[in-house]
C-alpha cells in the first residue's frame, strides 16, 4: 500500500502551500481597485459623511480662457478657520457639469470629511455643489428675474 514517509509528507505540504499562496495572490490581485474605482470610492464616501461649505471655484476646464490642464477643477474653501485650496478630476463627471455653473470666481457648496478636512469634494456620481448659472436666459422661467432671485442675491 501508500506509506507515509517524511520526504513525501514534506513534498505534500510544500505543493499544499504553494497552492495556497498562489490562491491568496490571486485573489488579492483581482479585488485589488483600479485608480478610477478607488477615486469614485473617495467621492463617495465624502458625499456621504461630509460636512457642507462655501468655497469659490479658482479655475477650471470649463472655463472660457482656462489655464487648467486635463480636467482638474480648482477650488478654495474653508474648514475650522484654516483655509484650503484643492483640485478634483472631473474628467469621469463630465455629464455632471454644466460649463456656465463652472467659472472661475463662481461660489460653489464643497463637502469635506470633517476627519481629514483636505480631503474634500465639489462633485460627486449622485451630488454636485455647483451652484446654477443665474446670470444667463437659462432659467427655467424664461431668463427674468423674480422675488426669490432677489431674495437669494441680495438685489
Amino acid at each position: 500500500m501508500f506509506s507515509i514517509t517524511v520526504p513525501n509528507l514534506l513534498a505534500v505540504v510544500a505543493v499544499l502551500a504553494v497552492l495556497v499562496l498562489g490562491g491568496l495572490a490571486w485573489w488579492r490581485h483581482r479585488r485589488r481597485l483600479s485608480p478610477d474605482e478607488r477615486e469614485r470610492a473617495r467621492r463617495l464616501a465624502v458625499n456621504t459623511s461630509g460636512r457642507l461649505t462655501d468655497g469659490v471655484l479658482v479655475d477650471s476646464p470649463y472655463a472660457q480662457t482656462s489655464s487648467a490642464t486635463l480636467n482638474l477643477v480648482f477650488y478654495r474653501y474653508s474648514a475650522s478657520g484654516v483655509e484650503y485650496t484643492a483640485a478634483q478630476d472631473v474628467s469621469n463627471l463630465a455629464d455632471r457639469i454644466q460649463p456656465g455653473s463652472c467659472r472661475p470666481g463662481s461660489v460653489t457648496s464643497v463637502k469635506y470629511d470633517p476627519r481629514k478636512p483636505s480631503n474634500s469634494i465639489v462633485v460627486c456620481e449622485q451630488w454636485s455643489g455647483f451652484r446654477e448659472d443665474r446670470a444667463g436666459p437659462s432659467r427655467s422661467n424664461g431668463g427674468r428675474r423674480t422675488h426669490g432671485d432677489e431674495a437669494v442675491r441680495g438685489i
